[in-house]
């Protein structure tokens, strides 16, 4: 299901260093939205500016969370500034769509961060509102989250590369095939395995969405130093490509955590439906 679905709930568990993470990821996707803003889009920048100053102001914040008590106070204020910055997302999103603003953000790119910053929002829920009834729903979703960014990011590094760089673009348009392929294989896993145990397709699913991530990290690791080097011809800032790459790194530890614990889970009884007690 997708992550918009009320009933998807991340799979992986909140910690201080994920809180982190995903606040500088939010912090720069102000800024990737500002750069993208046209130049006479004076209010939707200043904004993307206000959200880049509060999350680099919350960044600072997580430095000083040293107990639980703290830390969950510091989640429900993360909280709001999620929401707020979703709500934005899908602003622009909209205005994008039916042709109100210009500039030089795909709608896909905001439409893609709108949907990490719902991720983020459910990350922070699941800690206030308890265990995953069904872990294996949980753990197809989050497949189906990440595969669709991972082929997002070949998609978008393939617009931007210049076209003269053919090999590069080839490659990432490949790794976007691939990735769609794994991200519409995880959808009928979704429907199949719903409310049920791992199987053995699932374990060997999880074992090739890894290779897979961990080819797309090294093309990234790749793009990212020629980038940084000033050697390959694109419209790809250094602070972008690192950016996709640590979502990418991100994702191999996701996927690490999801194979650990289905060697450790036993597969349920059908459960076809939730019937009310009698």
């Amino acid at each position: 299901m997708d992550i918009f679905c009320r009933q998807v709930i991340p799979y992986e568990c909140l910690n201080l260093s994920r809180v982190k993470f995903w606040l500088r990821i939010m912090k720069e996707h102000s800024l990737f939205m500002k750069l993208g803003f046209a130049c006479t889009d004076v209010e939707l920048i200043r904004q993307a500016e206000q959200f880049y100053a509060e999350f680099e102001d919350l960044e600072k914040q997580a430095q000083c969370i040293n107990n639980d008590e703290s830390f969950m106070a510091f989640v429900e204020k993360i909280m709001v500034a999620v929401k707020n910055i979703f709500a934005f997302k899908r602003h622009v999103l909209h205005l994008l769509v039916n042709c109100k603003i210009g500039g030089s953000n795909y709608p896909l790119l905001i439409d893609h961060i709108s949907r990490e910053a719902m991720y983020f929002c459910k990350l922070l829920g699941k800690i206030r509102d308890g265990d995953i009834k069904y872990p294996v729903d949980s753990i197809v979703s989050d497949n189906v989250f990440w595969l669709r960014h991972m082929a997002d990011h070949a998609r978008f590094i393939a617009g931007l590369l210049d076209p003269s760089e053919r090999d590069f673009v080839i490659k990432a348009n490949d790794f976007a095939a691939q990735f769609e392929r794994l991200q519409l294989q995880a959808r009928d896993l979704d429907s199949m395995l719903w409310h049920m145990g791992p199987n053995s397709d699932l374990m060997r699913f999880e074992t090739d969405v890894t290779a897979a991530t961990i080819q797309i990290r090294d093309f990234k690791k790749a793009a990212r130093n020629l980038i940084s080097a000033c050697k390959i011809v694109s419209l790809i800032p250094p602070l972008l490509a690192d950016h996709v790459l640590r979502e990418a790194e991100y994702f191999l530890q996701v996927l690490e955590a999801i194979q650990e614990d289905l060697h450790c889970m036993e597969e349920s009884q059908i459960k076809t439906c939730d019937y009310p007690e009698s």
